[in-house]
């Protein structure tokens, strides 16, 4: 996925003058105001959508604009220039994040900065009651000013796990309607990465230091992946909470326990259909084996995959 293409169906304006773009970031992003320099064509364009706590955005001015924020409050700004030039005035220093780069922005900054002409970006917000949340369990005490990260620029290249998570983030906001209860997770997730990719002033103990591992889990994943397992089972045996396991999955894998589950199952059914195993005659034998009950999506996630519907699998295997 390419980031200047996220949220293509959820566009609030295009083509519009940038002060009814910056009328928008001030409701739903975060407080600030702009100033344009020299002419300015109404191509400001702004895409929005909310994820649980988490809201995306992609948002481009169109022309050269200065941003000013006395504060970003309670939230972090996750910020990606994916086209043209940004050059940040932060209290502690002057940064230039060009696109394929990333800035971690914390509660209270204070920010002056300002677009090139061609400057598109995406924008995470994440709220610091999340980020609390998710540190609830991996640490004793969180510092008095709460947790700051380093303003530091990083490419996002060097950073693919995290852009990963991003884009099943992203993908899943798209999909999802209107019922986002069951997608917290991913906010929980997101922070846990965070606090792994950027240096902050949190020390959490190494996932190999706890008595259940990563690799115990999986293991017990693989001898039992025809059965239904939960959440709820994967915690009971590692004698964890659930939000315990969540960040486990996310340090180590970037998905949530369940979209790992279904990955396994996947692959496993992909191999069987490739080389034969077990003497299996046709898909809707494998799949409901593997406890893919509905058929229909079964096969478009399998599609999503490997790049090829299942019955075109079984198919080669006969060549």
């Amino acid at each position: 996925m390419m980031f200047n293409e996220v949220l293509q169906g959820s566009a609030i304006y295009q083509a519009q003058d940038p002060q009814v773009i910056s009328d928008y970031v001030n409701k739903h992003i975060g407080t600030h105001r702009i100033s344009v320099k020299g002419e300015c064509d109404q191509k400001a364009s702004i895409w929005h959508r909310n994820l649980s706590d988490v809201a995306l955005s992609r948002i481009t001015y169109g022309g050269n604009v200065r941003v000013q924020s006395a504060d970003l409050e309670d939230i972090y700004h996750l910020q990606i220039v994916t086209n043209g030039v940004c050059d940040w005035s932060l209290a502690d220093k002057d940064l230039r994040v060009r696109a394929g780069e990333v800035l971690l922005l914390n509660p209270n900054d204070r920010v002056d900065l300002n677009y090139s002409a061609d400057c598109e970006k995406v924008i995470v917000k994440i709220p610091k009651s999340v980020m609390i949340s998710a540190l609830a369990e991996k640490v004793a005490y969180l510092p008095k000013d709460g947790v700051k990260f380093d303003h530091a620029v990083r490419k996002t290249s060097d950073h693919r796990s995290l852009i990963h998570l991003l884009e099943l983030i992203f993908m899943e906001a798209e999909a999802a309607q209107s019922d986002f209860s069951q997608l917290a997770p991913y906010s929980s997730l997101l922070a846990v990465k965070l606090l792994d990719c950027f240096s902050n002033n949190i020390q959490i103990p190494a996932e190999e230091q706890a008595p259940h591992c990563f690799s115990a889990i999986d293991s017990y994943i693989a001898d039992h992946i025809k059965d239904d397992l939960s959440v709820d089972d994967l915690a009971s045996l590692s004698r964890v909470s659930q939000r315990t396991l969540y960040n486990i999955f996310a340090r180590h894998k970037s998905v949530t326990p369940m979209h790992y589950i279904k990955q396994q199952k996947l692959m496993h059914v992909h191999k069987m259909l490739q080389d034969g195993e077990g003497g299996c005659r046709n898909v809707t034998e494998v799949a409901l084996d593997f406890g893919f009950m509905h058929l229909g999506r079964f096969s478009s996630e399998y599609r999503k995959m490997f790049g090829e519907l299942p019955s075109e699998t079984l198919k080669k295997r006969g060549h």
